[in-house]
């Protein structure tokens, strides 16, 4: 059977063709082993500064025999022969000490991980790859080389631009931590540069929602060099909008618009009703203007004193926050950036692929699988502006017509 790597695709992956292909002939495993015993017996020389037999003044130690070792590879197990040297300190590139499997299996090991594929599934592609067993230890030991790259990638220093849009979003995972499984925050940052480009900005893991986690994640982003933010979006989560105010107290914060509809929605009983407040609160935020807006809005309260004067008490209250993206002067700033969806469709993907392995064992596990995520698209989104400033043209194109509500 042939697995292909290159398509990404788990599913094609782990599927089964039917019949077995025959094993790859053992003359070029032969060769494949002949030519790695080589490349030891030649690594071992340039290590001790002398071949075998000769006297060198530049030799740094005495041979010592050689041990069996087994490499799995993706044509099978091959035996080598690794030479020892008197002191112990030989270690071949062929493949780290103590370790069985070439760095290129190991790697696709990652890949699959990393595509969702629970751990159970990876050990079986890795043994139709190899055709040998593979333990769990091995398919962890896989991933976890990624950490220290990870680690890097979450902490890099952010002051090289200004980020003038922030997303803020939080999703909750099922996570083994002092000693049991707890629901546990995953705290999610998206910037949007001055440049019109998107990318995550971090991922942090808290106990809950609370202006304490919050602000340790503004706290971490701020000592990173995060600078310029003018506007943040977010839900009316009362921690999280306290911290945004704390740590960027010159920024306009905009409530979700999503959020917002879902929690107007639910103030109302009848569908009728649920439309009417759906389409009006849509007419309030088409307007071209906050000063058209807050008009409409008024209107809008003054029209639902009488058969809902709760939710006019609500919306009199409440309104003002969802107004904050008419200082956006960017058509397409303005449609992107008034809601977190940008961040809710990203946590779909996000949960299409926990959703494999369904509880993780510890933070860290999850912390690997989520910021390789988060890093790749952010790779992703760099091949374009996810904001292109305004033209002339686009602005008077614009200006013609109904800005989509959220």
């Amino acid at each position: 059977m042939t697995v292909s790597l290159d398509d990404g695709s788990p599913k094609r992956l782990l599927q089964q063709s039917a019949a077995p292909e025959p094993a790859l002939p053992g003359a070029l495993r032969t060769m494949i082993q002949t030519v790695l015993q080589e490349t030891l017996a030649a690594q071992f020389a340039t290590f001790l500064g002398a071949a075998p037999y000769e006297r060198a003044a530049e030799r740094q130690g005495v041979r010592n025999g050689t041990r069996p070792r087994w490499l799995i590879t993706r044509i099978g197990k091959v035996e080598l022969r690794v030479p020892r040297d008197r002191a112990g300190l030989f270690e071949p590139t062929v493949f780290a000490r103590y370790q069985r499997h070439e760095q290129a299996l190991l790697s696709a090991m990652a890949t699959c991980y990393l595509q969702g594929v629970s751990t159970r599934k990876v050990r079986r592609i890795m043994e139709q790859l190899s055709g040998e067993p593979v333990s769990a230890s091995t398919v962890s030991r896989a991933t976890k080389q990624l950490d220290a790259q990870l680690a890097t990638w979450r902490t890099r220093p952010v002051d090289a631009q200004a980020y003038p849009y922030l997303v803020i979003d939080a999703h909750y995972e099922r996570i083994r931590r002092e000693g049991q499984v707890l629901s546990t925050a995953v705290l999610w940052v998206l910037g949007v540069a001055a440049s019109g480009h998107r990318e995550y900005l971090g991922v942090w893991l808290g106990n809950a929602e609370s202006a304490t986690t919050w602000g340790t994640v503004f706290q971490d982003l701020h000592a990173r060099g995060l600078h310029g933010v003018q506007y943040v979006v977010s839900d009316e989560h009362a921690g999280l909008k306290g911290a945004v105010q704390r740590f960027f107290p010159d920024a306009v914060h905009q409530r979700c618009q999503v959020h917002y509809l879902r929690n107007a929605l639910t103030k109302v009983s009848t569908a009728a009703r649920q439309e009417a407040l759906l389409a009006a609160l849509r007419d309030v935020w088409a307007a071209p203007t906050r000063a058209e807006a807050e008009q409409r809005g008024r209107a809008l309260i003054a029209s639902l004193q009488k058969p809902l004067p709760a939710v006019a008490t609500w919306l009199e209250t409440t309104l003002s926050d969802t107004l904050g993206y008419c200082m956006l002067k960017e058509a397409e700033a303005r449609r992107r950036l008034r809601t977190t969806n940008a961040l809710e469709r990203e946590h779909e993907e996000i949960r299409r692929r926990t959703n494999v392995i369904r509880l993780f064992p510890n933070e860290a596990s999850y912390l690997r699988l989520a910021t390789a995520l988060a890093a790749d698209r952010s790779d992703q989104w760099a091949k374009r502006r996810y904001i292109v400033p305004d033209s002339p043209t686009h602005n008077v194109k614009n200006a013609l017509k109904t800005p989509r509500a959220a």
